[in-house]
């Protein structure tokens, strides 16, 4: 063999073997973007009656308040009271169960152990189309004005619950809501999310619901890829007439530019945020990636003038490392007059109120005392 040729197959293999590599890269991040499973578990060094100890991480290292599970319980963790390169101390706020034997915990957004700390409220079932979607309501039938809070993906009703005492001090009825695939429902459970091109649907059912009883005008309260489905029910809904507004928290607007960044992130080359985009918009390539259909981009990208055509609060951090800010300011600038933005203290993504409640209650409540 000629050492030309030689070399001509060794170039030839190492392109093989290079897009081979991209293609599973795009797999892996396109399963990534759209995965429900994906989750946070943070090492526990040590700990006492008053503090506890993490492995030092961007997340046990973020301020805030922040409720921590284990097997036989859970924990409320607060300030920051000592730290090195290596651990982080927090006190211990509150506690349900023994951290006895305990060494990694399961690091959430809540802010607290149960909805019962939020008000008084009811388990319901909405019907999606689907099946049966649980539900919390918070707040009377009969009320004129509701509010829907709607989660967002590795998450569940849990995580939207930080939003309601906003809308209860505005007088509204709220309800908490699941949609297919998350921990509460049956329909599509443990398949990749549709990234709220499926499951608006089922958070319309809800909008259905309030209206049945005595809505006449219903806010959207939409947490990460909650928010997409909120302005897809804007959109699509039968009863978009009575949908009054949106509170949008670290909003994902752009899905195309969120995966693209998602790609930055991880140093991954520009082809395999392609491919991922790919992947997850082909008909058949977006089943290898779990999804139940395919997501269609230019239905989730509101950063396109004109679209946007009701009134909106917009919470976000710059220090959000999953959606980046600077979509936000595209969305912001592309809605014009219809959206308010208030820009949050430094935190990663959907915390903003963990960092500060207070700033995020007066923002709704400034922002609802306006559009009302």
């Amino acid at each position: 063999m000629g050492s030309g040729l030689l070399v001509w197959l060794t170039a030839v293999t190492s392109l093989i073997v290079a897009a081979g590599l991209v293609l599973v890269l795009g797999v892996v991040l396109a399963r990534k973007a759209a995965s429900w499973k994906i989750r946070r578990d943070e090492g526990v060094l040590a700990y006492d009656d008053t503090t506890i100890t993490f492995k030092r991480t961007p997340e046990s290292a973020h301020p805030g308040t922040f409720v921590v599970h284990f097997p036989n319980g859970a924990a409320q963790v607060g300030d920051i009271v000592d730290s090195d390169g290596r651990r982080i101390t927090r006190t211990i706020i509150r506690q349900r169960g023994s951290l006895a034997g305990v060494r990694t915990v399961r690091w959430e957004g809540e802010t607290h152990f149960s909805p019962d700390e939020m008000g008084e409220h009811s388990e319901i079932t909405i019907q999606g189309p689907l099946g049966p979607c649980p539900a919390w309501q918070f707040g009377p039938d009969g009320v004129d004005t509701w509010s829907i809070h709607i989660h967002g993906i590795r998450a569940d009703r849990h995580n939207a619950v930080r939003s309601v005492p906003a809308a209860a001090a505005a007088g509204h009825t709220s309800l908490v809501v699941s949609y297919r695939g998350d921990a509460d429902t049956q329909a599509a459970r443990g398949r990749a999310a549709s990234l709220g091109t499926s499951e608006w649907a089922d958070v319309d059912a809800a909008v259905k619901y309030a209206v049945a009883r005595g809505a006449r005008r219903v806010f959207l309260f939409g947490w990460s890829m909650g928010a997409s489905i909120a302005l897809l029910v804007a959109e699509r809904s039968e009863h978009r007439n009575s949908v009054a507004g949106l509170v949008l928290i670290s909003p994902a607007s752009d899905w195309r530019g969120i995966i693209a960044h998602g790609a930055a992130r991880r140093r991954l080359p520009v082809t395999a945020g392609l491919l991922g985009h790919l992947m997850l918009s082909n008909r058949y390539l977006s089943q290898l990636a779990g999804l139940t259909s395919p997501a269609n981009f230019q239905d989730l990208d509101w950063t396109v003038p004109g679209r946007l055509s009701i009134p909106t609060l917009v919470i976000h951090s710059p220090g959000d490392r999953t959606v980046p800010f600077t979509i936000t300011k595209q969305f912001v600038e592309a809605g014009g007059d219809k959206v308010t933005l208030y820009t949050a203290p430094d935190a990663d993504h959907s915390w903003e109120y963990n960092v500060d409640p207070d700033g995020f209650d007066a923002a709704v409540a400034s922002w609802l005392a306006t559009v009302a």
